[in-house]
């Protein structure tokens, strides 16, 4: 596979074996804005990716020794991009200029902007060991073990949306600049404003996965679980079911008014 269909191959399937623990917590951060509330029956979204979206595309498709970094950031952002509006179409809200392969044809009064990367400063490292036979006796009894140690490093993903009313029929944002850099994906302006905050949601996942399709789908699954009646500060425990047709549920959510922001 050459590493411009390796980009493009965003890939859907999930290797469960693969991704983690089946049951975890994602804590999350969400805020009301001061616009007017999202309506279902007045309001069309469009979601849109930031603008250094393309560059790390363009870095992805060149010869650099760090390609394989690149394409793998570009990935967080494209699915934060399709399970934001899965997530806000399964709370029954019109989403245009959606999926992998968008139109771009929708007229949207609302823009979701939205950022996923990976921060390796807050890495965490686990040790766990185990004990295996070292020598056993001759009915196969062990008589010593030995202990093992394996090193399991998890990484940080974080996750942003900022659900938006532009201001003015000829914002920036409601334009849908795109490219073969942005793989069809509308990109937002380099400096976003002009426009009223209706949400802000943040949550992060600490994971040794590897699939950003698998991590994104659980991260939005918190952030935007019973919108927008959840809002505040929580971690939200979420369960991985063994069917890959089947995404992740929330099971508990805990308040955590004492963490930080």
């Amino acid at each position: 596979m050459t590493k411009s269909n390796y980009l493009y191959g965003f890939g859907l399937c999930l290797l469960l074996s693969a991704c983690g623990p089946r049951t975890y917590y994602v804590p999350v951060n969400n805020r009301l804005g001061t616009a007017r509330p999202l309506s279902k029956t007045n309001d069309v979204i469009a979601v849109l990716v930031p603008y250094n979206f393309q560059n790390l595309v363009k870095k992805a498709r060149s010869d650099d020794k760090d390609w394989l970094t690149y394409d793998e950031a570009a990935r967080y952002i494209g699915m934060a991009k399709i399970y934001t509006e899965d997530r806000l179409k399964e709370l029954g809200y019109r989403v245009v200029n959606d999926g992998l392969d968008p139109k771009n044809d929708g007229h949207p009064n609302v823009i979701a902007l939205v950022e996923s990367a990976a921060d390796t400063t807050k890495d965490d490292t686990v040790v766990r060991t185990y004990q295996t036979p070292l020598f056993t006796d001759t009915n196969g009894n062990p008589e010593l073990w030995k202990t093992n140690a394996d090193v399991f490093t998890y990484k940080y993903i974080g996750y942003n949306v900022r659900l938006v009313r532009p201001a003015g029929r000829d914002n920036e944002l409601f334009k849908c600049n795109h490219n073969s850099l942005s793989l069809d994906f509308c990109i937002a302006p380099v400096h976003p404003s002009n426009y009223e905050t209706i949400f802000e949601g943040f949550g992060s996942m600490n994971t040794n996965a590897n699939n950003s399709a698998y991590i994104l789908d659980h991260i939005t699954t918190a952030v935007w679980y019973n919108y927008p009646n959840m809002i505040g500060q929580y971690k939200a425990w979420l369960y991985t079911f063994p069917d890959p047709n089947v995404g992740p549920k929330v099971i508990k959510t805990e308040h955590n008014h004492t963490a930080k922001p």
